[in-house]
């Protein structure tokens, strides 16, 4: 008798013990039913009939031993990736219970199936694409976590509105870590032409646009001096604003790492044994990345702050020294002091 079969008997016996869970007798008796389906689907080979039964009895009457059920048809199914969730899962929520024996096997088609299993990161621009991978897994720039992927090849789609959208097969291998990078390239719908524009001359919408520029960067008449914005400024204004941007960035991926750090913490509680060590070093992970990405965004922000304030040196600094234009200018009086408007127009 095989692992499969053994656990599919060993979970059968244990959901008519747990469906007392369930709060009703007409709900004890669909648990039962839809788990008895299961077994017999399983027996004759039909896998996603089999899944399908098993997801409904664990529904209603939830029991560890039934994602044993699951993680075999996901096996049968060549969907190795969720069927290691759930023999992981099958681990967190026995906790200490449970058939000694029956652990091992599961902890061995663990291993097994990581061999199965590579871990992509996935690097996309812009930030917000949309990815799609294989056509039902959707993600969002910026992932983060790997993505765990059966080994094989895979489709990815990346788009987001102003980007050419760009598709793509990648190979991954099990056991293995990868990296795929992939940058969107701007992009925009042609320019339809204009039909008013050829009634009257037969001018395309093209050059109506290139005359509209060349009208636009005609010189401006003298109307005499003015305020100008030096290089220096402009350079200033532009380091301030890739700081600040920066700062804002990196303090988004530390709040998340600080949910990582989190979340870790929750199942460090929950969890036994290698699950719980790993809990522990996933928090400790995520704790010194948002310290680090915290640090960095503090330091980003006072270099934010010094860019700022040197841009505004620069703007009055580098203005042309002339007697024309207008000026602000203290004045006294033995009726009081305030301030005159002086100059040229």
């Amino acid at each position: 008798m095989n692992f499969a079969y053994r656990a599919l008997v060993a979970s059968t016996l244990v959901l008519v013990a747990v469906s007392a869970r369930a709060q009703s007798d007409e709900e004890r008796a669909t648990a039962r039913q839809a788990f008895e389906r299961g077994v017999n689907a399983y027996g004759e080979e039909r896998w996603e009939e089999a899944l399908g039964a098993f997801q409904e009895a664990y529904r209603i009457a939830p029991h560890p031993s039934v994602r044993v059920n699951m993680a075999n048809c996901y096996m049968h199914l060549a969907r190795p990736v969720e069927a290691l969730d759930h023999f992981e899962r099958f681990l967190v929520e026995m906790a200490d219970d449970g058939d000694p024996a029956q652990k091992r096997e599961v902890r061995r088609q663990i291993a097994e199936l990581r061999s199965q299993i590579g871990e992509t990161f996935l690097r996309v621009q812009p930030q917000g694409a949309t990815v799609t991978i294989d056509g039902h897994t959707t993600l969002r720039a910026p992932i983060l976590d790997a993505v765990k992927l059966a080994a094989g090849t895979h489709h990815v789609e990346v788009a987001r509105d102003g980007y050419v959208t760009t598709a793509q097969d990648f190979e991954v291998e099990g056991g293995e870590r990868h990296e795929l990078r992939i940058e969107l390239v701007e992009g925009s719908d042609p320019v339809a032409p204009s039909e008013g524009a050829e009634e009257l001359g037969g001018t395309s919408a093209e050059e109506v646009a290139e005359e509209a520029v060349e009208e636009e960067v005609e010189e401006p008449a003298d109307d005499g001096p003015g305020m100008t914005i030096p290089t220096s400024a402009w350079i200033g204004a532009a380091a301030t604003a890739g700081l600040v941007v920066s700062a804002v960035v990196l303090a988004g991926f530390a709040k998340k790492n600080e949910n990582d750090y989190e979340d870790a913490a929750s199942r460090y509680g929950m969890t036994t044994g290698a699950e719980r060590e790993q809990a522990r070093q996933d928090g400790l992970d995520a704790a010194d990345r948002a310290d680090r990405l915290a640090l960095t965004a503090d330091i980003l922000g006072i270099a934010g702050v010094l860019a700022a304030g040197a841009t505004v040196f620069f703007y009055f600094w580098d203005q042309p020294d002339t007697q024309d234009g207008v000026a602000v200018v203290p004045s006294g009086s033995r009726d009081g002091a305030g301030l005159v408007l002086s100059g040229r127009f």
